[in-house]
């Protein structure tokens, strides 16, 4: 058999990676953390698959140690690989439990698929997963090979043996029967018929002293039925008590109640009657006094403004200022003498200078300017002492207008707060303001006990029909709280004692079933004895089985071990140039025979127990496979070898090549098949 391509689609830390097989050795060389013993795990995995275990630490659980990080889709891919005279494609791929896992098998010749993919690993290399990695599968960290049943069932086929049942599973499934009988600590059949008679003994005893419990606890009850039945009486004594004594405080409360009705009826007619001699007969609301408050508001202000237009006309009436005749006259007569003086400049320029000269028409000019201006003074001076006197006597009209009209509005609201004021009953002392609030109050009042008066009517309605009742008489030494708390009190001690009384009975039951039960108890003891004798004797016969199965295994396990001696010796005398030899027990552990003894192999180095666990690995591949050769996987497997078994260790896969594929997984290239 050999590995011809794999793809890994995902895996660990691979992903998208090919690789074509050869013939023969194929090295892998890469640096620590590329993943070689990832891609090793891969190969082994498309054959057996994953570990479905549910451990919890990511180094022992392969599914979870090699999904990929970042993903959360299934991750696997294929290997093609040569089985007998066919090609196959075989494809898996894993998700996050052993359920979601797919698995297909391909002819790659003729296209066919097999439907039947259980156990392939253990179908191809007749070997179950740890087998397979006790045998070809070199992983770095583990070389050690050690017996299991997968590879004693192979030697089994190797030899030609019939019973491919094999002892080791025989011998399990005999000790796994003694076990059910009577395993380590307490535990089995037997050790439980033990505690089951033990149990009975101590129920047969019980039973025994239930007869006396069952008197004692009858007399008990007696008592309790006489106790339960004086507190029921007492109970309904005082249950009728508290009736009476509740009618007759309800009574007493209602006649408080009609009493204070009464009174509170005869205050509330009172308070009608003060409003009504107030109101005089008068309906009046909120809206209307309201309204008499805005007049009073309104009647004010507007007095405010017939003072104040007065104290204007006052004012205004007073006799005015007089202006100052010589300060008036003083610009005219200036004008006067200018104009006088330019006419006779004028004159004599005229005389002097004749028409044509321009200072005479200049002078006569400046002269007929000034007699103009003098006229345009005289008649302003005229118009202002005139405007003087005419503008306040228009003012003082117009203020007067407006007394008038304010006057009348005075006259207007005065007529309709008085108005309003002369409906009701009111002291002809009180101000305009005092008389609002009189009779705010007094409607309120009178709303207020109307309304108050119509809800006391109702309920002195409600409790006419009960006046009768109110007469009842009922003497009691104690109050109707004092009564409750009694009658609580006792109903309380009713309920311990019924439940008490409850209990008793349930227990006297018991005991009487206890007591009634002590025949069937006994036939049950025989029983169990009977079956406890019955288990030893089985017992005695599996271990009596357990022990020549042992002897027929250890039989068996002879006759492969020559062949794996003689293999295994091959393999040692290549490494050490024939300067070694070694044993192998029918358990596969390897003794060094030096100076007439055996020295187990923990007693050399790292490197030389490498060695000879490399040698048992190949022995136990040619003894196993007969047929058709496996491929070999090794992991960085010469990591703890010297530099001169190194050489030898090399060599020896050189040799081994001729016969077997290798895929040589190494990280540094001294290690490397040169």
């Amino acid at each position: 058999m050999k590995l011809i391509k794999c793809y890994v689609s995902s895996f660990g830390k691979l992903k998208d990676f090919h690789y074509d097989f050869n013939d023969g050795i194929n090295t892998i060389k890469q640096d620590n953390g590329w993943g070689k013993s990832t891609l090793a795990v891969f190969i082994k995995a498309m054959f057996y698959g994953l570990d479905g275990s549910s451990k919890r630490t990511i180094s022992d659980n392969e599914r979870k140690k090699f999904k990929p990080w970042n993903s959360t889709e299934t991750f696997g891919g294929y290997v093609k690989f040569a089985w007998g005279d066919k090609e196959y494609k075989l494809e898996r791929y894993f998700g996050n439990k052993e359920a979601e896992d797919t698995v297909a098998l391909v002819d790659v010749k003729t296209g066919k698929s097999f439907s039947n993919t259980d156990n392939l690993g253990k179908r191809i290399f007749e070997i179950d997963a740890e087998g397979f990695s006790l045998t070809t599968y070199f992983a770095q960290k583990d070389l050690e090979t050690k017996s299991n049943t997968s590879i004693t069932e192979k030697f089994n086929q190797v030899s030609e043996i019939d019973s491919s049942d094999s002892f080791d599973k025989a011998l399990a499934k005999v000790t796994a029967k003694a076990k059910e009988y009577k395993y380590i600590g307490d535990r089995g059949l037997i050790p439980d018929g033990k505690r089951e008679l033990f149990a009975i003994n101590e129920e047969i005893e019980r039973a025994n002293r239930a007869v006396n419990t069952v008197k004692i606890l009858t007399e008990e009850e007696k008592a309790l039925k006489v106790e339960v039945e004086e507190l029921r009486k007492q109970t309904e004594s005082l249950t009728l008590k508290i009736s009476e004594a509740g009618k007759v405080e309800a009574n007493s409360i209602k006649k408080e109640r009609y009493d204070r009705l009464v009174s509170e009826k005869a205050i509330a007619d009172r308070e009608i009657n003060e409003a009504q001699i107030i109101l005089n007969g008068a309906v009046t609301n909120k809206d209307e006094i309201s309204a008499c408050e805005r007049n009073l508001i309104n009647l004010e202000s507007l007095c405010e403004t017939q003072k104040s237009i007065q104290s204007e006309i006052d004012e205004l009436s007073l006799p005015q200022p007089q202006v100052d005749k010589k300060k008036n006259n003083k610009m005219p007569l200036v004008f006067i003498i200018l104009t006088a003086l330019f006419g006779v400049c004028s004159g004599v320029c005229f005389a002097l200078l004749g028409l044509r000269s321009l200072f005479s028409w200049a002078t006569l000019l400046f002269g007929i300017v000034f007699a103009v201006l003098f006229v345009i003074s005289k008649i302003s001076k005229q118009k202002t002492q005139k405007d003087l006197s005419s503008p306040y006597e228009n003012l003082i009209s117009q203020k007067k207008e407006k007394l008038i009209l304010c006057q009348e509005k005075i006259d207007n609201t005065k007529r309709q707060i008085l108005s309003y004021f002369a409906q009701f009953n009111l002291d002809e002392n009180l101000n305009g303001n005092q008389a609002i609030k009189v009779i705010y109050q007094a409607n309120e009042k009178y709303n207020n006990a109307l309304s108050k008066l119509k809800s006391i009517e109702n309920d002195i309605a409600i409790l006419e029909p009960f006046k009768a009742e109110f007469s009842t008489n009922f003497k009691s030494s104690e109050s109707l709280a004092e009564l409750n708390d009694k009658l609580k009190f006792l109903q309380r001690q009713y309920s311990i004692k019924s439940i008490e009384l409850a209990n008793k009975r349930s227990s006297i039951n018991m005991h009487e079933n206890l007591a009634n039960s002590f025949r069937d108890l006994e036939d049950k003891k025989a029983d169990i004895l009977e079956k406890l004798v019955s288990y030893e004797d089985q017992l005695n016969t599996y271990n009596l089985v357990a022990k020549y199965l042992k002897i027929a295994d250890e039989n068996l396990k002879v006759k492969y071990r020559a062949p794996l001696q003689d293999s295994l010796n091959k393999y040692v005398s290549l490494l050490t140039d024939g300067n070694c030899s070694v044993n192998i027990d029918v358990d596969l552990n390897v003794t060094v025979c030096e100076k007439g003894g055996d020295r187990a192999t923990e007693f050399y180095s790292k490197g030389y127990q490498n060695l000879f666990e490399i040698c048992k690995r190949f022995a136990l591949i040619d003894v196993l496979f007969t047929g058709e050769k496996p491929f070999i996987i090794l992991d960085d497997t010469f990591y703890n070898l010297d530099e001169k078994k190194l050489e030898i260790a090399l060599e020896l896969l050189k040799k081994l090549s001729n016969e077997y594929q290798i895929i040589y997984l190494v990280c540094h290239e001294s290690r490397e098949v040169k």
